[in-house]
């Protein structure tokens, strides 16, 4: 049995993950050989060369060559083998199985769902139209104005704040909208990588 994996946002630098794949479902329960408890994978990356490393929803990791059996998967723990109660929490608040407590847990990942404001907002990534006072929002698509911000320290033209339109592009696997640039007048992730919709 698999269960569906988040992806694995991260703040660090676009060429972090060079050579990796997003993995979008998972073993239900992970472990290293030496851990005490199983654990709940809540994210996964597949390195080239079969190295495949879980995020967990306790904050730990798990990882090593899918070959080599440097970690254990089950879809469940055997008879009196402890689970770890974070991971168990967090997974059943996430919807991956009943809540262990009867009660309704409720999960809401930050930087899944796009974002409330347009990531191009009070940024350089617009296209000036004709007469400079509108802007095509290179995230979104929409026509927005532009304005003068900064102050006269660190002075900029930028597209105002405004909500993503219908056209916002395609969140990347490992930084969703975080680490957007402009490449040939359109906004990608500085990693290069965009999900296909």
């Amino acid at each position: 049995m698999t269960v569906l994996l988040l992806p694995p946002v991260t703040s660090a630098p676009a060429d972090y993950h060079r050579g990796a794949e997003a993995l979008t479902e998972g073993p239900r329960f992970v472990r290293t050989r030496g851990m005490s408890r199983w654990h709940r994978p809540r994210d996964g990356v597949r390195y080239d060369g079969g190295h495949t490393v879980y995020g967990l929803w306790c904050g730990y990791s798990v990882g090593g060559s899918d070959k080599a059996g440097t970690y254990v998967a089950a879809d469940e723990p055997g008879d009196g083998e402890p689970v770890c109660a974070t991971c168990e929490g967090r997974a059943a608040g996430a919807g991956h199985d009943e809540s262990p407590t009867g009660r309704l847990l409720l999960f809401t990942p930050r930087h899944i769902d796009p974002p409330k404001n347009c990531p191009a907002s009070r940024r350089g990534l617009f296209e000036a139209l004709r007469g400079g006072r509108v802007g095509r929002c290179l995230v979104c698509g929409d026509m927005q104005p532009l304005r003068a911000m900064g102050g006269p320290y660190n002075p900029r033209f930028s597209i105002v704040q405004h909500p993503p339109g219908e056209g916002l592009v395609a969140p990347c696997p490992f930084h969703r909208w975080r680490s957007l640039t402009a490449v040939d007048g359109r906004a990608v992730c500085e990693c290069g990588r965009q999900e296909t919709p």
